[in-house]
């Protein structure tokens, strides 16, 4: 195994129950775990629609994965936001009204975090999810503090060395479902870790320029943290 051994989790949340449905992220998760598979990981989890208690345990359940592991790579499509500086991946089953609502029915980055990070090399998580918070005009109507704010895409993150955070668009900005069948970053992504030979930090840049022309340069990937500067990484190995 000349990468080690590489995990990953792939979730697509696609039918919301009480916001408005998102028809690419199960066809977007679907395809990155084939793609992941194909460039040899040994273990890729891919599971779809998951309610909140359903996520939580997929977490939990790849922190194991992510213990022995030398990569571990989260991938997340569906709806996110962001509320008083700290970004939650939304269950399909959530029900947000005001404020007081977010830690009991969303997930936050720092569990998607907390998955990943024994991973002894690289840890990498994706979020295809910086789409405008479906809730937010229902709880600006009803926040509880002013300090308490709710804004467009996801908030800017620092992680822990040795963890990339890929956003689909930059901090404050929101990301599109693309008028095709799945979305400008999940085929931007999938295209370039097929092609052998780019390092991870240059595949990312590549990832970024392709979903910029893609959308006509409204949409900007943006990556957060730093990994070790003394080796390479790579999806795919050179010809």
């Amino acid at each position: 195994m000349p990468f080690g051994r590489r995990v990953a989790l792939v979730i697509g949340n696609s039918a919301y129950q009480h916001a408005p449905t998102l028809p690419n992220p199960r066809r977007d998760a679907v395809m990155v775990a084939d793609a992941l598979r194909q460039a040899n990981f040994q273990s890729v989890t891919l599971q779809n629609d998951l309610g909140r208690e359903q996520l939580v345990n997929a977490l939990r359940d790849f922190a194991r994965l992510a213990e022995g592991a030398d990569w571990a790579v989260v991938y997340y499509a569906g709806h996110g936001m962001e509320v008083a500086g700290v970004n939650y991946l939304v269950p399909v089953d959530a029900r947000i009204s005001t404020d007081r609502d977010i830690n009991l029915e969303a997930v936050s980055m720092d569990q998607v975090l907390n998955s990943a990070e024994r991973a002894r090399k690289l840890r990498l998580v994706l979020l295809d999810a910086c789409r405008d918070n479906p809730f937010a005009d229902q709880m600006k109507r009803t926040m509880t503090t002013v300090s308490r704010s709710v804004s467009r895409g996801l908030a800017q993150m620092e992680p822990d060395p040795g963890t990339l955070v890929v956003f689909a668009a930059k901090h404050g900005e929101t990301a599109m479902d693309g008028d095709a069948q799945n979305s400008p970053f999940a085929l931007a992504f999938v295209r370039n870790i097929r092609t052998p030979g780019v390092e991870v930090r240059r595949l990312f840049d590549n990832v970024r320029d392709d979903v910029m022309e893609m959308t006509g340069h409204q949409q900007q990937p943006y990556s957060y943290g730093s990994i070790s500067g003394r080796q390479d990484f790579y999806f795919t190995a050179a010809n």
